[in-house]
């Protein structure tokens, strides 16, 4: 952990020259604010040019909800405070990218045991089809299954009609038939995405109440949990992608520049920077934010090349 010292000293006057008259000073302000904890403090210098973009750090994860999307809340059963986000319908944001397992109603399973491995094989009934399951994938056993068997694992080895995963617990049972809810008793999805200890930060669509940010405690394909310590109302088929998901965020940016460049912070416009004199970099424009800010980008809107400066800690 670093800490952070700033001072913030401002001061305007009427003569034609620096005065500390106090009659002659329009206004004097100073702000020194000294070791403030941060984390992961960067510095960067670097020239932009001509209309040129360039995204500056990002930490959101990527979804591909749109108009489409609808989510749905609801309490975890047997929970007084962990919340399930679910998307019901439309464009899936895909958390994780699911993977297809070719399961149906009358597939069967088995569940073998081998030391502190269990391999999940169909016997009978439609046969699983893991062609796109992957090794290092994670899977997802549901309620039909023994309670020592379900729960989240890792995929260690697979065949097309079965996989192995590490649960020294594991009990040998079956054949289990899957049922009509043969879509939740066995989940696969791909270990990159959404990670649990992210932050998704909602910010429309749902009551106001809801609306703020949350630690994921539970992640798979199309459905995630977060805690609240405040009681949330429970929602179905809200149109929305108002939902942004990020591993890390910045909570002080400071910026320079000597032309006029434009921001976009958190995926929306954020104004312009301008120089107090155009190509000066001694009187450079400044931009100056402390918020919750997980993904930066300039472009320098000007017809010549642009001198930035980055300052940055979470």
């Amino acid at each position: 952990m670093s800490k952070l010292n700033f001072l913030v000293f401002l001061q305007t006057y009427s003569d034609s020259s620096a005065s500390n008259s106090p009659s002659l000073s329009n206004f004097r302000w100073s702000r020194n604010v000294d070791g403030l904890s941060v984390n992961n403090p960067i510095s960067q210098a670097f020239v932009l040019a001509p209309g040129e973009n360039r995204t500056l750090f990002d930490g959101t994860r990527t979804l591909f909800h749109d108009g489409t999307t609808q989510y749905s809340l609801t309490l975890k059963p047997l929970s007084s405070n962990t919340y399930v986000l679910s998307a019901v319908s439309g464009s899936l944001p895909n958390f994780r990218t699911p993977r297809t397992t070719g399961a149906d109603a009358t597939t069967q399973i088995t569940v073998t045991t081998n030391g502190p491995m269990a391999i999940f094989t169909s016997t009978a009934g439609t046969m699983l089809n893991l062609a796109t399951a992957q090794v290092g994938d994670h899977v997802r056993i549901g309620t039909d299954f023994n309670t020592l068997n379900q729960g989240e694992f890792k995929i260690l080895a697979k065949t097309t009609t079965s996989f192995t995963v590490d649960n020294e617990a594991a009990t040998a049972e079956g054949p289990i038939t899957l049922g009509a809810d043969f879509a939740t008793q066995i989940q696969i999805y791909s270990a990159l995405g959404v990670q649990v200890n992210d932050t998704i930060k909602i910010s429309g669509g749902f009551s106001a109440i809801t609306q703020g940010s949350y630690k994921v405690t539970s992640v798979a394909a199309n459905y995630l949990e977060f805690y609240s310590t405040n009681n949330l109302p429970q929602e179905s088929n809200v149109a929305t992608t108002a939902i942004a998901i990020y591993s890390t965020a910045k909570q002080l940016v400071y910026l320079e520049s000597n032309e006029r460049c434009s921001l976009i912070i958190n995926g929306s416009s954020a104004g312009e920077i301008e120089p107090f004199v155009i190509n000066d970099s001694v009187q450079p424009g400044v931009f100056m934010l402390k918020s919750t800010i997980y993904s930066l980008a300039l472009t320098n809107n000007s017809l010549n090349s642009a001198t930035i400066f980055l300052a940055a800690a979470e």
